[in-house]
């Protein structure tokens, strides 16, 4: 909880697109995180759902690879094309480069978790783990709800951020 809340509110504050990236690496390593205590919930009551919440987390492992690398790869090559990290520097890039901007804009969504990308997938996945483990545990699992509901509520904030940076590729 406490690293997912860093990372977003960390990011929040960036001007700059690498660092931006960076500080939501740390928030999403916080969601990794999340899969963890629901995994030792459920070993000692349901061995076969903990063995799922790990599922969880490798998939949210491998869906974030490819969402991250993607992103820093168009961050590079921008970076490379207009000399430049500086979110404001990306503004009205949607008229000199729509499809950067469009897979950009895909990957960053997917980075938030909206359906239908994969991100959605990843993290549903973990937040599925933490209802499964405090249904499992009941009263002793209460702490999973208050992670879910810490993780939903960095979600709501990772979308500002995001949603900062495709605003001034395509409206400002």
């Amino acid at each position: 909880a406490v690293t997912c809340t860093f990372g977003n509110l960390a990011a929040y504050a960036q001007t700059n697109i690498k660092r931006l990236l960076a500080y939501s690496t740390i928030a999403h390593a916080g969601y990794m995180m999340m899969a963890i205590p629901a995994a030792i919930m459920l070993a000692g009551t349901d061995p076969a759902s903990g063995r799922a919440a790990i599922g969880a987390l490798a998939l949210y492992l491998a869906i974030y690879l490819f969402m991250n690398l993607g992103a820093f790869a168009v961050v590079a090559f921008l970076r490379n094309e207009m000399g430049s990290e500086e979110i404001d520097d990306y503004a009205g890039l949607i008229r000199r480069c729509p499809g950067v901007v469009v897979c950009l804009s895909a990957m960053l969504f997917s980075l938030v978790g909206l359906p239908p990308l994969a991100g959605f997938l990843g993290k549903f996945a973990i937040f599925a783990a933490l209802v499964d483990g405090y249904r499992a545990t009941g009263a002793a699992g209460t702490f999973l709800m208050v992670l879910l509901v810490v993780g939903g509520i960095n979600t709501a904030l990772s979308l500002f951020y995001y949603l900062r940076v495709v605003k001034v590729m395509t409206i400002d």
